[in-house]
């Protein structure tokens, strides 16, 4: 009886299966043996997310049922063989049969990363690289992500707190991150107002990160700010289908730690997934009072029917950190130099410590991510995102003066002369602990439509943003000043003002596949933004500024997805300067104004700003080879602009340089990558970038040694910040469980300023110049056998600058003053894991 009763279900579940959707296949190698343990997974395409996948058997067959209609990327994989890809089309009812002959492969590929706002490699015609979660696993612990992002073509990096942790910044092509437009999950994370992308705030976001493409490039981001230099496009979804749970515990030098839970659901009801991650991390920093200290976490579950798949997760964590936003004197990088005090200064020094300045701070992340199937080769996709930006930074005040911080008429009986003066000059008893406030939010939204055909993609999308911001600073403590104008109680503000960014962006992208060997894609974006300024409590300052941008993009890839490829792309691009370019509401009580071509009265023309958009024609071409052993790829740019937005006339009060217009620049340059195994378990990854980056017409007005202004002719002329010569490398070896590897990071010569190592009396000057220099880091890590009654547990050893280089990251003019930030020297961390599945 129990016999027939299971008969008679596993009838009923063969009528129900045969009338569900299927993939089903077989999977060879070569020479048409049956491919045993391959892993086959099934994505949902443009979504990326992960929820169906299967071991193949040991005949080579492997079946997926019940799959919902859709469009999807099938992957099939094998340790030694390429990966096999190809998009499944599933209709109602439908069964799809899949043959799949892998051939053998020494090369590693990248990890697999499905969204539809990123280019894909030998089909998109844009120049790109990809930074795949396999390849963070092995890098150094306890590092910024521009640290990481330094091992790809054409970045480098610097750490103002010397060990990687803390704020840290990197540029592309040369290109500062203000010029390049960061998301994560598609959604925008350069500050709106700004410019400037705030790597602190999503420190060990990486622990959930899948992937980061770099696009390089004009229009190198699909959405979010233009990217002059590129785009960079972290994908963070870290949901998988199986459960584990992970606890690890690290520490190194200068105090360094972090604790670390994560947990993940897998999949739960054939619906659900939940991912979980919290952190606690504590540095005391390579320089002096350079101390972080951090609550991260990282949260969210996804939920996926038959044609519906949506994604709810948060991010962020508050942090405490000293700031150390001044450099050091290039001397003092190799010994101790007086520092005109009394005191000496050596490359572990911030001027910093002496104010024991500090940041409190915390900006959560909420994003809803949503695909649906409207119905096969019919994708909508839309992102919901909220940021709140909450905290102050609290700095010496003594270099302000009694007439900015608003003290009464009469103090100390000063002249109207003195009152604007440093306090350290005129007051040098008084102590001032100044306090810059933000609190600031951002919302938007983000549908995009994809209509998939044979031969072709179209891509419509939108981007509508709002984004609002209260500045306000205040003396918070002081000793020597009058108490009525001191502290939170009182809130006597020094100055208050509010801001607004409006976006509303229209896009388009068209892939066309005219011939097997032949592929077209044109993009097209229309973007409008608006500043606005308002309540401002002093100077009464209120203005809005519009700008409207077109941003065309055509390009053309020859042999697409095969072996040997090629492209070529042509962009147009333009972005309007940051808002500080047009008026500095924090130091308007220092003298600056808005900065406005000023009207016959006098007053400034809110239509007619000083520092203009900039715009730039991008040409790009390339191609790459891939065979068993070996990948490589190279390609040249031309990148030509008007109205350049370059560093020009000094730094805020936070050590930010100021920027200008150079009529006409030009950069030139020619990027190559490649990897190689060069034996079982050990490969080879390499790139280089050799650039020329000049002024073509640009006057620069520049303050000489006595204190004349002065107009210089910089045509001909580098511009400051870019490395001519940058490249990486990194060796991997594999066996078992072990893993080693050794990477290494060159940038050769750079300019802090404009005036290409010449100083004011026309000899070369040393102090105006970032020496070359090579960094290595390795690190060795080791997982504990499976079915040893330690398994689960991995151990890890991280050695940074192993060569114990003194090397200087970074440099520019600060008050006049050249300044340098150095790294760390030889410093090491070690952590253990243990992992339960």
């Amino acid at each position: 009886m129990k016999q027939g009763v299971a008969g008679m279900l596993l009838a009923l579940l063969a009528v129900q299966s045969a009338g569900a959707q299927s993939v089903e296949g077989r999977v060879m190698d070569a020479g048409a043996l049956p491919l045993a343990g391959a892993a086959v997974q099934l994505f949902e395409a443009g979504s990326g997310s992960h929820r169906y996948g299967a071991a193949v058997a040991a005949d080579g067959t492997f079946r997926l049922a019940p799959v919902p209609p859709g469009r999807y990327l099938l992957v099939v994989s094998h340790v030694g063989f390429a990966e096999h890809r190809e998009t499944v089309m599933l209709a109602e009812g439908e069964t799809v049969r899949v043959r799949a002959v892998l051939s053998a492969r020494a090369v590693p590929q990248p990890e697999v990363v499905v969204t539809a706002n990123r280019a894909r490699e030998r089909l998109t015609p844009v120049t790109f690289s990809n930074l795949p979660a396999r390849t963070l696993e092995v890098l150094p612990a306890m590092k910024d992500l521009p640290v990481h992002l330094a091992t790809l073509p054409s970045v480098t990096y610097y750490s103002e707190n010397g060990n990687g942790i803390g704020y840290s910044a990197l540029q592309l092509r040369g290109f500062g991150q203000r010029r390049v437009a960061v998301a994560i999950n598609g959604i925008p994370q350069n500050d709106p107002e700004d410019y400037n992308v705030f790597w602190i705030n999503f420190f060990d976001v990486q622990g959930a990160v899948r992937d980061v493409q770099v696009q390089r490039g004009a229009s190198g981001a699909f959405y979010g700010s233009t990217g002059i230099g590129g785009g960079i496009n972290i994908v963070a979804r870290p949901y998988r289908p199986t459960a584990y749970a992970m606890a690890e515990v690290g520490a190194g030098a200068f105090a360094t730690r972090r604790f670390t839970a994560e947990a993940n659901s897998g999949l739960r009801g054939g619906r659900y997934v939940a991912f979980g991650r919290f952190s606690r991390l504590l540095s005391d920093g390579y320089r002096d009072w350079s101390w972080t200290a951090f609550w991260r976490f990282f949260g969210g579950v996804v939920r996926y029917g038959e044609r519906h798949t949506v994604t709810l997760q948060g991010y962020g964590g508050p942090q405490r950190d000293g700031l150390a936003f001044s450099g050091i004197p290039k001397a003092a990088n190799t010994a101790a130099v007086p520092d005109g005090f009394g005191g000496t200064v050596d490359r572990r020094s911030n001027p910093s410590a002496v104010t024991e300045d500090v940041e409190h701070f915390h900006q959560p992340h909420l994003e809803v991510l949503h695909t649906w199937q409207v119905r096969p080769g019919l994708e909508f996709h839309q992102s919901l995102f909220g940021i709140q930006g909450k905290g102050f930074f609290d700095f010496g005040g003594t270099f302000r003066s009694a007439d900015y911080l608003r003290l009464p008429p009469g103090w100390r009986g000063l002249t109207a002369e003195a009152r604007q003066l440093p306090l350290f000059l005129v007051a040098p008893d008084v102590r001032v602990q100044f306090r810059a406030y933000l609190d600031q939010w951002q919302l938007g939204w983000m549908p995009r439509l994809t209509r998939t055909r044979a031969r072709s993609e179209t891509t419509l999308g939108a981007e509508v943003r709002l984004h609002r911001s209260l500045r306000w600073g205040r003396i918070q403590e002081g000793e020597g000043v009058p108490p009525e104008v001191v502290g939170g109680g009182n809130d006597v503000r020094v100055y208050s003002i509010r801001g607004e960014k409006g976006v509303a962006s229209l896009y388009g992208s068209h892939l066309a596949r005219p011939h097997p060997r032949l592929a077209v894609q044109a993009d097209l974006g229309l973007t409008g933004r608006r500043y606005r300024v308002y309540d401002e409590a002093f100077f009464g300052t209120d203005f809005a500024v519009p700008y409207l941008f077109l941003n065309p993009r055509l390009g053309i890839t020859v042999n697409p997805e095969r072996p040997w490829s090629a492209y070529a792309s042509v962009a147009l691009a333009g972005r309007e300067p940051r808002l500080k370019a047009l008026y500095d509401g924090e130091e308007a009580g220092a003298g600056f104004v808005p900065q406005f071509e000023p009207r016959p009265d006098g007053t400034p023309d809110f239509g007619a700003p000083r520092v203009r958009p900039e715009y730039l024609l991008d040409l790009e071409a390339g191609g790459s080879l891939t065979r068993m052993r070996y990948r490589l790829t190279a390609n040249v740019y031309w990148m030509a602009f008007r109205d350049e937005i370059v560093p020009s006339g000094g730094l805020d009060q936070f050590g930010v340089p100021r920027t200008g217009n150079a009529e006409r620049t030009r950069h030139l340059g020619v990027e190559v990558e490649g990897a190689v195994r060069l034996l079982p378990g050990l490969d080879v990854a390499a790139n280089a970038t050799v650039s020329r980056d000049r002024f073509v017409r640009f006057t620069e007005f520049v303050t000489l040694p006595d204190f004349t202004v002065a107009a210089v002719d910089r045509g001909g002329s580098p511009i400051a910040g870019f490395p001519e010569r940058s490249g990486s490398a990194r060796a991997e070896y594999r066996r078992g469980g072990l893993t080693a590897t050794l990477t290494g990071r060159y940038a050769g010569r750079r300019f802090i300023d404009n005036s290409g190592g010449v100083g004011p009396e026309g000899a070369p000057d040393d102090a105006l110049v970032v020496d070359p220099y090579v960094l290595l880091d390795a690190t060795l890590r080791y997982a504990l056998p499976a079915g040893s009654w330690l398994e689960g547990f991995s151990v890890a050893l991280d050695v940074n600058n192993v060569l114990d280089r003194r090397v200087l990251l970074y440099g520019n003019v600060g008050f006049g003053t050249p300044q340098f930030f150095p790294a760390a020297t030889r410093h090491g961390f070690a952590s253990i894991r243990y992992t339960v599945r």
